[in-house]
């Protein structure tokens, strides 16, 4: 009898033992949805979510686009404390300094083979990962002018080489630039003059913006109103200035002598994610040389080196190469400029 109770003890130990890891491996069963947050184009979003499911099969992927970066961290915000999304997707880098130092991240170190955490471009050390992982650059864009070739010519107009060219009198009216107080890709644009010319940058934005007859709301509607012809020149970033002149549009992408900034697009785990380990599937995934190169069919630029030739305009070779200056974003520095962006902006709308 004694012996039959030694024995039963010591299965209960041995039950008692492996009990958490039964757990886990019950609760990663149990992993079969992911819902990811992202301000990514529907088409990119499909593909995301199709090819994701296809390599997890019985996952289901839910994305949702909150109506913008800023939108999608209040949203997080609100949530916190029962967090709804696994993801945060897209967006530039300071927009994640932001939520990790608001509480709304969680680090995991990317295993996705051929990514580094800095990559070397034109002779500068660009972050990839926060210092922390807390997020992680998977693509990349530039700022620069966009610019309708067909109405230049009919009007007559010199072509800008510059920021700072924006301001001739010349494109009174003709000027187009998104609203840095919804949109992240009108920030970075600013930001690249912040950096530019220093002290000197709201002067040359005072001029700037009398050639702009008000500020939109939505970036994507700044290319398409180049597009049409309804303005010469607008502010803007690399990739849908190139993919509209790819799809045969009369129009160019400028990236200005006084120099271009890098715009990226970043990504993280949410704290609390209720999905943790398919987030970090999707973190590398996102960081494969499969979804590397997809994006690169919609020219946003790899953050590997070598996957495409250097004759390729998606290229991280080919783009860098044509840029006489680069600048790297700095999120420490725009999430300091913030407050003057917003204040200085706000009075530029209110006097339209």
């Amino acid at each position: 009898m004694k012996g039959m109770l030694r024995k039963l003890a010591v299965l209960l130990v041995v039950a008692a033992l492996f009990a958490p890891a039964l757990s886990r491996g019950t609760l990663q069963a149990q992993e079969k949805e992911l819902v990811v947050y992202s301000t990514i184009f529907a088409e990119y979003a499909d593909k995301m979510k199709a090819e994701f499911e296809k390599l997890n099969p019985g996952v289901k992927v839910y994305i949702i686009n909150p109506g913008g970066t800023e939108a999608m961290i209040k949203k997080l915000e609100a949530e916190k404390g029962n967090p709804q999304a696994d993801i945060m997707h897209s967006g530039d880098s300071s927009n994640y300094l932001y939520a990790k130092k608001q509480g709304l991240l969680q680090p995991y170190a990317p295993t996705a083979p051929g990514f580094k955490p800095t990559l070397d471009i034109g002779g500068k050390q660009l972050a990839l990962s926060d210092k922390d992982n807390y997020y992680h650059v998977f693509n990349m864009m530039f700022t620069g002018i966009m610019v309708n070739e067909d109405l230049v010519k009919e009007k007559k107009l010199p072509l800008p080489k510059n920021f700072k060219d924006l301001a001739n009198p010349a494109y009174k009216g003709l000027v187009m630039s998104a609203n840095p107080l919804k949109s992240s890709t009108a920030v970075t644009n600013i930001m690249a003059t912040y950096q530019m010319y220093g002290d000197k940058v709201w002067d040359i934005w005072d001029a700037i913006n009398k050639n702009i007859p008000y500020y939109s709301n939505s970036s994507s509607s700044i290319y398409t109103l180049v597009e049409k012809g309804e303005f010469a020149f607008t502010i803007g970033l690399s990739r849908p200035a190139l993919v509209s002149r790819k799809n045969g549009n009369p129009v160019n992408f400028i990236f200005p002598e006084d120099g271009a900034m890098i715009s990226d697009n970043a990504m993280g785990i949410v704290a609390g994610a209720k999905h943790p380990n398919l987030a970090k599937k999707f973190i590398d995934f996102i960081l494969s040389d499969q979804m590397q190169l997809f994006g690169a069919e919609y020219l946003y630029i790899p953050v590997k080196k070598g996957l495409l030739p250097a004759s390729n305009p998606a290229s991280l070779e080919y783009t860098s190469a044509q840029i006489k200056t680069l600048l790297l974003p700095d999120p420490s520095l725009e999430e300091k400029a913030r407050p003057e962006i917003q204040a200085k902006f706000g009075e530029y709308i209110r006097l339209k």
